[in-house]
């Protein structure tokens, strides 16, 4: 299995749409991997930006104990003295009830302004709410209502994660054939970005690495899909680079 390799000290590392389906997949060893290796190069910041699993619903046990290597390896970074912010993305449901478990802080898919030491602001958001989309909009209040959220927590935990599963592969197979429209996204990015104080905005959702210059001094980077995993590290030089994985056996 490659590993990640951070550098020393990192002000911030990003992370999303790794899109974990069981505790034994690479993506979630790799994952669990980075989130402690984070911990022994003294990382400032770590940030999931949602969409980690292809389903999580945190008000159930299974899932809290199906993943319990990241989230424990997640309370650990904190205790090494790391802000760690967990933003929910359109897979992850319920994750509110984690703060009732866990240490880090989990944040709403509108995302949050980071500040770093040297003052730069940055914008982490997941994007999926870029654009306002009434249907995605009614959706949303429907699949996240408290009433699902019950319904889903009486029916059995382990049922639920196999058709969830099932479902986000049917739905996964739909999306290769959907395009992106790279000007309305990146649009959007620089309208959401203007209506805060940060200078750039970091979004994941849509699997593509964008690294655009929007105009006076303002910039949209994203964090790939995990098809080919990697992550975004914030160096001395406030800038972002992303960071692959490597074969150590050589």
């Amino acid at each position: 299995m490659k590993i990640f390799q951070l550098p020393q000290n990192p002000a911030l590392v990003v992370v999303s749409d790794v899109h974990i389906r069981n505790s034994d997949d690479e993506r979630y060893l790799q994952l669990c991997q980075l989130v402690e290796q984070a911990a022994a190069v003294n990382a400032k910041s770590f940030v999931l930006n949602g969409d980690i699993f292809d389903f999580f619903f945190a008000w159930g046990k299974h899932f809290r104990g199906k993943y319990s290597r990241l989230l424990s390896g997640l309370d650990k970074l904190v205790a090494s003295g790391a802000v760690v912010w967990f933003v929910s993305g359109n897979h992850e449901f319920g994750l509110e009830a984690l703060s009732r478990h866990h240490k880090f802080e989990v944040v709403p898919s509108e995302g949050k302004v980071w500040t770093g030491m040297t003052g730069q602001k940055i914008l982490i958001s997941h994007g999926d709410l870029l654009r306002f989309d009434p249907w995605y909009d009614l959706y949303r209040k429907i699949i996240r209502s408290n009433v699902v959220s019950v319904l889903a927590l009486i029916f059995p935990q382990f049922l639920l994660d196999h058709l969830t599963l099932w479902f986000a592969r049917t739905s996964r197979k739909k999306d290769r054939y959907r395009s992106l429209n790279h000007s309305k996204i990146i649009e959007s990015a620089a309208n959401k970005l203007n209506e805060t104080t940060a200078e750039t905005i970091v979004i994941g959702h849509f699997h593509h690495p964008y690294d655009e210059d929007l105009g006076n001094g303002k910039r949209l980077v994203s964090v790939a899909s995990w098809d080919q995993p990697s992550c975004l590290v914030l160096g001395a030089d406030a800038k972002f680079a992303r960071v692959f994985p490597v074969d150590t056996k050589n």
